[in-house]
């Protein structure tokens, strides 16, 4: 599915499993990436974070990016955005409704004006979007023009080989970790598969983000499955 631009029609189907597994939803992600979840956001987030301004958090779950980007960055102030009432009501719960600001919105029209932010944050969740050409477009008019994109998220080796076994993983053996650990409820978490189907290769994952960004810098991990990626507006934050 290389010609794929995001979830289209699954993307109802997706909320509605991530709406049941919101209090387990970073425990099953801990998992399924062996533990490396949390290091791979703060390797992102040290590459490319801004020392202070607004930054948006697209996606952002109960709120560990916008969490681990704070800490990292004490002078920036945060917004979460999420699709899910009830992930932002658990970010809430977990981060304080004082310490972010919180909205309720998706990465295809997001509910700001143009150049609002000087970074925005995507944690495994940019393969969600309904349409990603429309959310990089939209991403790229909120962003300040020395604004950068960060994403970290799982990725569709070029290669058939590393393809076969990390799609193997999505498909099968994560699915069975997690119902060991977690019991009927992982049975939620399987739609991560129908995300990873939908990703296009990396090659072409990153040709589609430089149409929208001037530059674009990134590397793979864990056999190409997982793909950090600091897009910039202007080329000289990069």
């Amino acid at each position: 599915m290389s010609g794929d631009t995001g979830l289209g029609e699954d993307w109802k189907r997706l909320l509605h499993d991530l709406d049941a597994i919101v209090e387990i939803y970073e425990k099953g992600n801990n998992l399924m990436s062996f533990g490396r979840d949390v290091s791979l956001r703060k390797e992102i987030l040290q590459r490319g974070m801004p020392e202070s301004g607004l930054f948006l958090d697209v996606g952002s779950g109960p709120g560990n990016m916008s969490a681990m980007a704070k800490d990292l960055r004490p002078d920036t102030e945060g917004v979460m955005m999420d699709p899910l009432p009830s992930m932002l009501r658990r970010a809430m719960i977990e981060r304080g409704e004082k310490s972010f600001m919180y909205v309720c919105g998706i990465y295809e029209a997001l509910p700001f004006r143009s150049g609002s932010f000087v970074a925005c944050l995507a944690g495994f969740t940019i393969r969600d979007a309904i349409d990603r050409i429309k959310a990089y477009q939209d991403i790229h008019r909120a962003l300040k023009d020395n604004g950068v994109f960060l994403i970290i998220d799982l990725a569709k080796p070029d290669s058939a080989v590393k393809r076969f076994f990390v799609g193997t993983y999505w498909r099968l053996l994560a699915p069975l970790m997690l119902s060991l650990y977690l019991g009927s409820k992982a049975r939620h978490f399987a739609d991560i598969y129908i995300t990873y189907k939908h990703l296009p290769r990396n090659r072409v994952f990153i040709e589609q983000l430089e149409k929208a960004f001037r530059k674009v810098w990134y590397e793979t991990r864990m056999v190409d499955g997982v793909i950090m990626v600091k897009a910039c507006k202007d080329e000289s934050q990069c």
